[in-house]
């Protein structure tokens, strides 16, 4: 399950115009899946709050089916959420299956006092394909061009990602090929670690940061020099502050090119501090995956453990902000000054 609050409002007037914002709200072209839009329970325009996300089951509906159903329609309560409008996106014309779905849905959320307005089913969300109303709604139509929809073009604009498929978002942290990473992790076994002071490895970092967002890729040895700089617990944590900063997408950046490069279980690292980085800004889907990645190469990660299951429960990311105050905090003890927090932040 996957957690956004976006920040442009989203017309809801018309269901295709809803469907085709999804992937600008989710950052990715969903498929084979359940997504619930939440709508606020205040008066007013109703303005979506959040968008979560489920894999729709191959067969009859399971016990993790119902278990995420049941998780989501808790996220609905504790945030206050007044409605929620149940699109199904799938392929498969397994009607039976749909309706199951709904009804478990409708179950839950109505025991908790969160009405389902509507259930939706497409088969895609593309340009021209049909939609139509789920359990006796006789609503149907086409889609409009989802990169033409005004939560797509804020998006774009603000310079994020609409990514075609979840696969795609997953592309971005994964592996280089094993040989690649076999090299960096016979440089890191050869040559025994001189720990330096966390004040010069936290420089160090900032610096390759600085480096990689002005065009200069890292090398071979900058890549082991920056695993151990982040496998110091002080370094890592104040790197958390960061994503507080105008620095956070230049960060990203490196952790992503960590994420890759970095055998097991160092690569958990730069993933979780992507990890948190999303997190703090709003991308649910970015940090879903970044902190999948990080607890497969440690599966004992006590911060992306810890993180993962924040995001699982819908925690906002205002709740998580304060691990980067604690992260400047720890930055300001080892005696190095951080980039300011953006306004806001």
């Amino acid at each position: 399950m996957t957690t956004m609050h976006p920040d442009q409002p989203v017309r809801i007037g018309d269901p295709g115009d809803l469907i085709a914002a999804i992937p600008a709200m989710l950052g990715f072209r969903p498929a084979h899946s359940l997504v619930l839009v939440c709508l606020d329970g205040g008066d007013g325009p109703a303005r979506v709050r959040a968008v979560m996300r489920h894999d729709l089951p191959d067969g009859a509906l399971g016990p993790l089916d119902r278990e995420a159903i049941e998780r989501m329609s808790l996220v609905c309560a504790r945030e206050d959420i007044g409605a929620v409008i149940a699109v199904i996106v799938d392929q498969r014309r397994a009607t039976g299956m749909h309706h199951a779905v709904v009804g478990e849905l409708d179950l839950h959320l109505g025991g908790r006092d969160v009405v389902l307005v509507g259930a939706l089913v497409v088969p895609e969300i593309e340009a021209g394909r049909p939609w139509r109303g789920l359990c006796g709604d006789p609503r149907r139509g086409r889609l409009p061009d989802p990169a033409a929809s005004g939560v797509a073009l804020a998006q774009v604009v603000g310079g994020r990602a609409i990514r075609s498929s979840r696969e795609e978002l997953e592309a971005v942290v994964a592996p280089q090929p094993e040989r690649e990473r076999a090299r960096l992790a016979e440089l890191l076994r050869d040559r025994p670690a001189r720990r330096s002071r966390p004040r010069d490895e936290l420089r160090l970092v900032l610096t390759r940061i600085a480096e990689l967002a002005s065009g200069q890729t890292p090398h071979l040895h900058d890549l082991a020099d920056l695993a151990r700089a982040l496998s110091n617990p002080p370094v890592r944590d104040a790197l958390l502050s960061l994503a507080l900063t105008a620095e956070a997408d230049a960060a990203e950046q490196l952790w992503i090119l960590l994420a890759r490069a970095l055998p097991d279980p160092e690569r958990a690292e730069p993933a979780t501090l992507l990890g948190y980085s999303a997190y703090a800004r709003g991308d649910g889907p970015m940090a879903g995956v970044a902190l999948v990645a990080a607890l497969e190469a440690n599966p004992r990660h006590r911060l992306a453990g810890m993180l993962d299951a924040a995001l699982q429960s819908g925690m906002r990311p205002e709740t998580i902000s304060g691990l980067a105050v604690t992260g400047f905090d720890e930055a300001a003890r080892i005696g190095v000054r951080m980039p300011r927090p953006i306004e806001g932040g």
